[in-house]
């Protein structure tokens, strides 16, 4: 029996969804929100070491940034976080991150030091190797973070009582649906 759960209208024409486990047509649900990738209660320096790995494994990553003393292309990722949160140029101000992974984009505008966040649109996520990188990509930040990495559905904020969708705790290197 096919997953083939639905067909939808991407940026590139319709697409049949033909996701690998029923249970991942419920978590990829396109229901006009993102999912968020999130690990709560993070330091500047977890910040700083989960870019900087992405840069080093994913298949393609862009920084946008306002800060005309620094790299318009690839800025160290250290300056970014000095700019943004502790320099009177980037008052107000954020930059953007994004990485790629396969065919999966995954998207950052820190507004918060104190927490990591992701966004990827579940649209995207048409096929097992869609799956595969939104897991690849869930299992690289928690192990540069050091901490557990959850999928949620979008939120402003975490909330401990927000369903977790997927985890990846690096600590045990077990990745769990919940």
């Amino acid at each position: 029996m096919s997953n083939c759960e639905d067909v939808h209208a991407g940026e590139h024409g319709a697409r049949a969804r033909c996701l690998p486990e029923p249970w991942m047509c419920r978590v990829f649900h396109i229901d006009g929100s993102l999912r968020d990738i999130r690990v709560p209660d993070v330091t500047r320096a977890e910040w700083i070491a989960v870019l900087e790995r992405l840069r080093a494994v994913a298949d393609e990553t862009e920084a946008e940034h306002p800060y005309p003393r620094l790299d318009p292309v690839r800025p160290p990722v250290a300056d970014l976080f000095r700019a943004w949160a502790d320099e009177p140029e980037g008052e107000g101000t954020s930059f953007a991150f994004r990485a790629r992974f396969g065919a999966v984009w995954f998207f950052a505008l820190p507004y918060d030091e104190e927490e990591i966040e992701f966004s990827v649109r579940p649209d995207d996520v048409v096929d097992g190797a869609g799956v595969a990188a939104v897991l690849r990509f869930l299992t690289e930040v928690a192990e540069a973070s050091g901490r557990q990495a959850l999928l949620t559905g979008e939120t402003v904020r975490y909330d401990t009582g927000l369903p977790t969708l997927i985890a990846h705790d690096p600590t045990t290197g077990l990745t769990s649906r919940l």
